[in-house]
């Protein structure tokens, strides 16, 4: 096996306190606005995260949004198909809200004063994460494994997690080049070599899926929380 490739978020870093939050307090922002009076649980955004295929936490964002404002946010956790995307909520409820006007409410509060288009001043959630895998594990795997991230981060944000992890990928998939679950984001890195990505969603899954299918290679993929307990368990193995 020549290729460890990395989701960041839940595999690498813990976004509980980032991410998560910084969906939720954009659900209500939106919400308030909508004048619709509902406070948005943690729990649902992550299960509602770990079903879908939605490449970002802005697309999370507005189908809670659209959720909220039918009035029964968990009934259509449980009725939204696991692997699908913001498509099918858009067509449940025929009508979709503007993106753009969504990432900028939560870049405001998960980037806080890293993010030039900020709404308002925020202490940027970001700074709540804590990293879940071992640096020196990962010194040790780079000896004898290419390492890659594919990460729904843009850029900058895989920048905040690299300082945070003290360690940094040379090859890496932003959302800038692929939106997860795009196979053509395995190949941009690996070019048909052979490894394992390691993810935390049925997204990071229906990655690796769409990747087989479309290129006709073997690439294994492993979930944390069903294979492994966490990401440090399987470097060790991996490592011997």
């Amino acid at each position: 096996m020549k290729w460890i490739i990395f989701d960041v978020d839940g595999v690498l870093i813990d976004v509980r306190e980032s991410y998560d939050l910084a969906t939720k307090l954009t659900v209500e922002y939106f919400l308030r606005l909508f004048e619709v009076k509902k406070r948005i649980k943690l729990e649902w955004i992550r299960k509602l995260r770990r079903k879908g295929a939605f490449g970002d936490d802005f697309k999370v964002s507005e189908a809670l949004i659209l959720f909220a404002i039918a009035g029964d946010v968990e009934g259509l956790i449980e009725e939204f198909p696991e692997g699908e995307g913001i498509n099918w909520v858009r067509e449940r409820f025929g009508i979709g809200l503007f993106n753009g006007s969504i990432e900028q409410v939560f870049n405001t509060f998960y980037l806080g004063e890293h993010y030039p288009g900020r709404l308002f001043d925020f202490d940027g959630l970001w700074k709540k994460e804590r990293p879940i895998v071992r640096t020196e594990l990962l010194e040790m795997a780079k000896k004898r494994f290419k390492l890659g991230v594919i990460t729904g981060r843009s850029a900058l944000e895989l920048e905040l997690a690299e300082k945070l992890i003290d360690f940094h990928f040379e090859k890496a998939v932003t959302r800038e080049l692929y939106v997860k679950p795009d196979p053509r984001a395995i190949w941009h890195l690996t070019r048909g070599e052979d490894g394992v990505y390691i993810g935390d969603t049925v997204n990071d899954e229906l990655l690796v899926e769409n990747y087989r299918k479309e290129y006709g290679r073997d690439f294994d993929f492993v979930l944390v929380g069903r294979d492994i307990e966490n990401v440090n368990e399987l470097l060790e193995n991996l490592l011997g």
